[in-house]
């Protein structure tokens, strides 16, 4: 699931599925921050952006595993 062209529906529904707590709300922060370099797999900027809401390295983890750049 593209994080740079997935609509917020949609990502939270991709959320969802690998196990995110509040999918709705995550969604909604990765599409806030748009756009996401394509060079960067590991969606580094999305983990830096997360970081401040504290989600934890766990749901970090689930978040960045449902999505590409």
């Amino acid at each position: 699931m593209s994080a740079n062209t997935a609509s917020e529906d949609e990502i939270a529904g991709a959320l969802e599925s690998a196990g995110v707590s509040n999918p709705e709300r995550w969604a909604e922060e990765v599409v806030e921050y748009r756009p996401y370099p394509a060079d960067d797999p590991d969606l580094g900027k999305l983990r830096e952006k997360l970081a401040k809401y504290n989600p934890g390295q766990e749901t970090t983890d689930k978040i960045v595993s449902a999505l590409e750049p």
